[in-house]
């Protein structure tokens, strides 16, 4: 995804107010991998997904075995007690096609029913050490995540949409370099997984409304859910795009930002709910339906792609379940000024059981 940079430089908040460090406004198209469309990604070869050899499935067992023998608990487990020789160079591929391709990858191939709920936890726990560290998800410090209809209302402030069963909208993860998820089970109904590329959606704005990219990268206000650090407000502040050191990121979610106007008392301004919109728009026409079976994992980079999940019905005796883990990558972007000081690369802080 190369280009120049070029155009005016974005100086003000979306509020009036002086933003630190601006990002340059990129005016020029990206290029590259990391530009896709969904239907041309449907339409061709199935290159983004890595599908298991046999001699890995045996390495993936064995090192189930070996990690089990040694009582280790899960979050306790290294790359190193995880070995798994086969993939080695499939890791590398994996991690660049995350850092500087397309930026997300579907690994297929684990059948889980071989695998209990706790055994299948920790071979996505196992595979996910080889491409990160793990970081806290919530308040909770949980590092692995349960993503399923916990029966939660919205109305709620402290309820985040991955704990309904209703669409999430496209969005990108309040932390992380790189989001993965591990199907346990599928929905009776719904629960489609959709993802698009942000540099994609970039591209077409800079076509079709050029004007709403000085809202886009000026800074937004986003609800915390209750999950706020120690000592902070219930809202935090970044942009939705920023271009730095050669690299566009994206960090999105409308939902977050329209309930942090209960807690600031400020409204969007027309342009800055017509630009959210527009987003969400392209992303629904740039989007990629990828199947989750059970057993696939799904790691997406969380600065390049956005991602969705459609409402769903669970069957009471089969209920919708993935696992979520955020991971810091080694060897990731260097982050722009507004974000590198945030929780992006650190999770969200535990807090001290009350």
């Amino acid at each position: 995804m190369d280009a120049p940079a070029g155009g005016a430089r974005v100086t003000r908040d979306t509020a009036g107010a002086r933003a630190a460090a601006p990002s340059s406004l990129l005016t020029r198209t990206l290029t590259g991998r990391g530009v896709w469309h969904g239907a041309e990604l449907a339409g061709g070869p199935r290159d983004w997904v890595w599908q298991l050899a046999p001699d890995t499935l045996a390495d993936i067992d064995r090192a189930l075995d070996a990690v089990k023998r040694s009582g280790k608990a899960l979050t306790a487990v290294t790359r190193e007690d995880f070995a798994l020789p086969s993939l080695s160079a499939e890791f590398a591929r994996i991690a660049d096609e995350l850092e500087n391709g397309r930026g997300f990858a579907q690994i297929r191939g684990l059948d889980a029913r071989r695998y209990d709920a706790d055994d299948l936890a920790l071979i996505f726990w196992g595979v996910s050490t080889h491409l990160g560290r793990a970081i806290s998800q919530n308040a909770q410090g949980d590092l692995l995540g349960h993503v399923r209809d916990e029966g939660r209302d919205m109305a709620d402030g402290r309820t985040r949409l991955y704990q309904t069963n209703l669409r999430q909208r496209f969005h990108t993860d309040i932390g992380a370099d790189v989001v993965g998820l591990c199907c346990v089970r599928p929905a009776r109904e719904g629960g489609v997984s959709m993802i698009a590329s942000s540099a994609a959606i970039h591209n077409a704005l800079l076509e079709r409304a050029p004007w709403y990219l000085g809202a886009l990268y000026n800074r937004f206000k986003l609800d915390w859910r209750g999950e706020q650090p120690a000592g902070e407000p219930g809202w935090y502040s970044e942009p939705v795009f920023a271009w730095h050191e050669g690299r566009l990121s994206c960090r999105f979610s409308a939902t977050l930002i329209d309930s942090a106007q209960r807690l600031t008392g400020e409204p969007l301004t027309a342009v800055q709910r017509e630009a959210l919109a527009m987003v969400e728009a392209l992303a629904e026409e740039f989007s990629l339906c990828v199947d989750f079976a059970p057993g696939d994992l799904q790691y997406i980079s969380n600065y390049m792609v956005l991602h969705d999940r459609s409402a769903f019905v669970d069957d009471p005796a089969w209920r919708r379940h993935l696992y979520r883990i955020w991971l810091t990558t080694p060897g990731a972007r260097s982050l722009p000024p507004q974000w590198s000081r945030s929780t992006v690369r650190g999770g969200i802080a535990a807090r001290a059981p009350s």
